[in-house]
């Protein structure tokens, strides 16, 4: 009996230690640094923590500083907590799927989740992203628990899926979208259940607020910064998204349609599992759900689509409004898993196509991950301007072009360094961390982009004496009209990185200087 137990616990533990090994070579081997995004969450882990951020709730910050506190401040360090966020969710789902009475399409479940293209490569980054899916996963399997438990041990789990849903969105408002499927789980549940399941559900929301109250707080004494962030990227939809909310159906339809093969690509084979084992369940009977305990609230598959819709919905919503990235909806995976497994054990697939499918995935998601590997082997290096095949472009040159520099920064580093490039900025702050220069966001027209405008400006009416300022090009001239006096430190040249170090100083003397009087001496 405890063999039995044992055994799955076993290969789920095995299969994601190997898949985590796996991820941790690609990230060593991949020669790309941070994402941009990494490096700014990086930055403000390295400073006093607060709750809450210009872009972003709290919790993957504090992540990655227990992250480096641990393994360090190298690529592995910042990323490491992250990655493991990413292969404990597909954990969840295995105990889900346990719960709802088939550890096998539980089994099933996780393995096409940790083999989707989502998976092998958002799990590679330190996102937000990361840390909602396994605060997601845990939503779904203590609402479960929790709606199919009796007594003292009912409240526990819906505490416990309460704690779940709180740190979800001190993660990412995304989580938000769970009040419904919590609509969704009440309007398909047994009329005498729905009184239990609301007080249930009331609880859960309640620790949910109390966790968020601080970063409300601090939302509230520092201008709302977050919640206009994510109205504007949202709702508004950016800058960049003008054009598209002004465009004619024809534009819209296609911005849907491309979210929409988006997701397919990010599920890979589990994508097209779940309509094919849909069509199959249709032409043929299907096998009655398995029974556990008390009687089941919900089916598996309406259980996994609550989980599913609504974040697909509100993303082909934004895509026919504005434009909605594809990673919008990257927890519905979970619920799309979930279906999928549950399907194929239902149908009783063979083992040999299950394992087909989630080696398709892994072998997809290799392939996209090592492209700029793959050009290398077969002697055609990617090149400059030319990122085809090496998802990992953005993020090559900046060790070897600002380390080219350092030398020549290093003798300034206790003057202000500016430039009006957010990436370059927490580039600058990740590579030569060692340096520790202090970082200045300059912005002519004023306009608050970024953490960096908004915390960290150069002000025309404070600027110091002298800075460093770096960019790809020479400074503007509303910059060399506050410092004419104009000194190149150094260039360099990575391939893809090209940058320039100014020493920038100002003409106190000649400004400070009385105005003539008209007398000859």
């Amino acid at each position: 009996m405890i063999g039995s137990r044992l055994k799955p616990a076993l290969t789920v533990a095995l299969g994601l230690a190997l898949l985590l090994a796996w991820r941790c070579w690609q990230v060593l081997h991949s020669g790309a640094g941070l994402h941009v995004d990494e490096a700014q969450y990086w930055y403000w882990s390295s400073r006093p923590l607060e709750w809450g951020y210009f872009s972003k709730p709290p919790l993957l910050v504090g992540l990655i500083r227990l992250s480096t506190d641990w393994f360090g401040d190298g690529l592995l360090g910042v990323k490491a907590l992250a990655m493991v966020a990413w292969l404990l969710a597909s954990a969840v789902l295995w105990r889900l799927g346990a719960a709802m009475g088939s550890e096998r399409a539980g089994l099933v479940a996780a393995a096409l989740l940790a083999a989707t293209p989502a998976s092998g490569l958002l799990g590679l980054s330190a996102t937000t992203d990361s840390v909602l899916m396994l605060f997601w996963s845990l939503v779904m399997w203590g609402a479960w628990r929790a709606a199919h438990a009796d007594g003292a041990a009912a409240w526990r789990w819906w505490a416990l899926t309460g704690l779940a849903l709180g740190l979800g969105l001190l993660s990412k408002y995304t989580a938000g979208a769970l009040s419904l499927s919590a609509l969704w789980l009440l309007w398909r549940c047994p009329p005498a259940r729905r009184a239990q399941l609301l007080a249930g559900l009331a609880l859960a929301a309640s620790i949910a607020i109390l966790l968020l109250l601080p970063h409300l707080f601090w939302n509230m004494h520092n201008g709302w910064p977050t919640l206009h962030h994510t109205l504007d990227i949202t709702v508004q939809g950016g800058a960049a998204s003008a054009a598209d909310r002004a465009a004619g159906w024809g534009h819209k339809l296609g911005s849907a349609l491309e979210f929409g093969l988006g997701q397919l690509l990010l599920l890979g084979p589990a994508g097209l599992a779940v309509p094919a084992l849909a069509w199959k369940r249709r032409r043929q009977p299907v096998a009655q759900p398995m029974a556990v305990g008390m009687p089941k609230l919900w089916s598996a598959l309406s259980y996994a689509w609550a989980f599913a819709w609504p974040l697909l919905a509100l993303g082909l919503l934004q895509a026919l409004r504005a434009k909605a990235q594809v990673n919008w909806a990257l927890p519905a995976l979970l619920g799309v898993c979930l279906a999928a497994g549950w399907l194929a054990v239902r149908r009783r697939m063979s083992c040999k196509v299950l394992l087909a499918w989630v080696l398709t995935g892994l072998l997809l998601s290799a392939a996209i991950a090592q492209g700029g590997d793959l050009r290398r082997w077969i002697g055609r290096p990617a090149t400059a301007g030319k990122p085809a095949w090496d998802i990992w472009s953005r993020m090559r040159g900046w060790h070897e072009a600002l380390g080219a520099l350092a030398p020549a920064l290093a003798p300034h580093r206790d003057l202000p360094w500016v430039t009006n490039d957010r990436t370059l900025l927490v580039q600058i702050g990740y590579e030569l961390r060692a340096l520790q220069p202090e970082l200045r966001s300059w912005s002519p027209d004023g306009q608050v982009r970024h953490h960096f405008d908004w915390k960290q400006p150069l002000r025309p009416d404070a600027a110091p004496a002298a800075l460093v300022f770096l960019g790809d090009e020479a400074p503007d001239a509303a910059l060399r009209a506050l410092y004419p006096l104009a000194r190149p430190l150094g260039q360099a040249n990575s391939g893809r990185v090209h940058l320039q170090a100014w020493l920038l100083e100002r003409q106190d003397t000649a400004l400070a200087a009385p105005p003539p009087t008209g007398k000859q001496p």
